[in-house]
């Protein structure tokens, strides 16, 4: 059996037991590649080493089908940006190798995977990987280059899956009109093979979910926070020129030419109901910020009944860890701010909102709360989002 053979075999094989990968899967040009090592898909082909394939079992085979399908169902192709091209690759493996698991597929030994980042999309995962933050121990694969790559995703250019290769190297990913015009393309395709899916079914509950993210995309507590933060900044800023972060999301967000936002105070809530993986989400979201803004100063005040601790941090280190774990008031952090004459453009209250003590007036400076639980909380002052949004 050659390699094509084994392919054609492997994709034959989730028809009936995978409808949503098999229709996605079906759509796919094959591409011999003998330049490239493994086998990587830009959302329009599926480029593969006969000899890679050769050196595979059929099952094996489907496994990296499934892998390859996931980064094109949550828009992989279409989201790197600017973003370092080995780091985004390992940011979408670890987005999408649990999945494949929760598919019924097998991940080869020393597969990247990391069950801290369960869970959160590839752009929290790669903000995280910024940081340095290492995979811990036991079937989290600890070397210092994460773990095997299954297969590789590419970002899609216009004319380079029909006629040309599409190196790794590509620069800027663009969003002219014939990219979003592919993104919508996929779109459909995902939408389509949800639908074949559940007729028959056969669609997987937690699949279910993130396709419906993907397609029928909410509001999401980062892109408030980012609204937020830029609406209350010292800039001026440009709707000609849209952040190119969120447009995989139809979503559109200013850009400027000048990026100071000015001082920004951040409350943590260290009561126990926060936990670790909440902090560092929040954290990345945070080293999205100083990324785009580098000259942005983030005071950290830690709360419980009485401030905890502080800690300034920057774009180099990053890394929240909680202090204190007692109850919960919410006017310490507050008073402190006051305390030291710090002038913040914008307070970020992180919390879980199981508190009743409110600072008497409110201050000069809007807070946005992020709530952890999902509880109903109204605070008399500020807006609300919550994390599980």
């Amino acid at each position: 059996m050659n390699a094509l053979q084994k392919i054609t075999k492997a994709r034959a094989g989730l028809v009936l037991s995978s409808p949503f990968f098999a229709s996605i899967a079906l759509r796919l040009r094959l591409k011999e590649d003998t330049e490239q090592d493994g086998v990587y898909t830009d959302s329009v082909v599926l480029g593969y080493n006969p000899a890679r394939i050769d050196s595979l079992t059929v099952e094996e085979v489907r496994t990296i089908i499934v892998h390859e399908v996931l980064h094109i169902a949550l828009l992989h192709p279409f989201r790197r940006q600017q973003r370092n091209y080995r780091n985004w690759q390992v940011a979408c493996d670890y987005a999408i190798n649990p999945m494949v698991e929760k598919a019924g597929h097998r991940l080869p030994e020393g597969a990247i995977y990391n069950s801290r980042f369960e869970g959160l999309d590839a752009e929290t995962i790669y903000a995280m990987l910024d940081q340095k933050s290492q995979p811990s121990s036991g079937k989290d694969n600890e070397s210092d280059n994460h773990g095997k790559e299954i297969g590789d995703v590419r970002d899609y250019v216009p004319n380079d899956s029909q006629d040309k290769d599409n190196k790794a190297d590509t620069p800027e990913q663009g969003y002219d009109e014939s990219v979003i015009q592919r993104m919508q393309e996929t779109k459909i395709q995902v939408s389509q093979a949800a639908k074949v899916a559940q007729s028959q079914g056969n669609m997987p509950g937690f699949l279910d979910r993130k396709i419906k993210d993907i397609l029928n995309p909410k509001l999401p507590w980062q892109e408030i926070l980012a609204r937020f933060v830029t609406e209350h900044s010292k800039n001026d800023y440009n709707w000609m020129k849209p952040n190119k972060r969120y447009m995989y999301s139809d979503i559109y967000l200013p850009d400027t030419d000048d990026p100071k936002l000015g001082f920004i105070a951040v409350i943590v809530d260290t009561s126990g109901s926060i936990r670790q993986k909440q902090l560092d989400v929040f954290a990345a979201e945070l080293m999205s910020i100083l990324m785009s803004y580098p000259s942005t100063e983030i005071e950290v005040i830690y709360v419980d009944t009485k401030v905890a601790g502080t800690q300034t941090i920057n774009p180099n280190e990053l890394e929240l860890k909680a202090k204190g774990g007692g109850g919960t008031d919410f006017r310490p952090g507050y008073k402190y701010i006051d305390d030291n004459n710090i002038n913040p453009v914008c307070v970020l209250y992180f919390t879980d909102g199981y508190c009743f003590r409110f600072p008497e007036e409110e201050p000069d400076y809007p807070t946005l709360w992020i709530i952890t639980s999902t509880r109903e909380f109204n605070p008399p002052f500020g807006e609300v989002v919550s994390l599980n949004q």
